[in-house]
């Protein structure tokens, strides 16, 4: 199945294009990375597949009841505690414990380094229920997951 089609995407900041003609498709079990340097419009790209930016032309369409999860590179968590940011779920203390987080399931998230909050942003996303997970500035996560 068709998760995400994207056709003809283009983006730019003043008097600078990001990129232009970007087209992709993802389907089940597809795995995607996006490379490039600082401020070629990896993020911008990514923010529009995840229905978060509109194209300044092309389209992405996305299948039918398709749930995107999307991971900020600097995710914004709720007010209160870890174990509250990932639902209060068994599941949730789970993949805290996978993502090397279970002895700050009581820490508040506001007093929260930026990779921790990054971790807790993953696992809230990993718990959830999603065709795509589209994770943005990931590297520093990669050897912990």
């Amino acid at each position: 199945m068709i998760v995400i089609d994207a056709e003809g995407l283009a983006a730019s900041r003043p008097n600078r294009p990001l990129f232009a003609g970007v087209s992709l498709t993802i389907a089940d079990g597809d795995r995607v990375g996006v490379v490039g340097i600082n401020g070629c419009g990896k993020s911008t790209l990514l923010r529009m597949l995840a229905r978060e930016q509109e194209p300044e032309s092309g389209e992405v369409r996305w299948g039918r009841g398709a749930r995107v999860g999307f991971l900020l590179q600097q995710p914004v968590l709720p007010a209160g505690t870890v174990r509250e940011a990932v639902g209060g779920t068994w599941q949730g203390a789970a993949m805290l414990d996978r993502l090397g987080m279970a002895e700050l399931v009581d820490a508040r998230t506001d007093e929260l380094s930026g990779g921790q909050a990054k971790r807790v942003a993953l696992a809230t996303l990993l718990v959830g229920e999603y065709e795509a997970l589209i994770l943005d500035e990931i590297n520093k996560l990669a050897t912990t997951y």
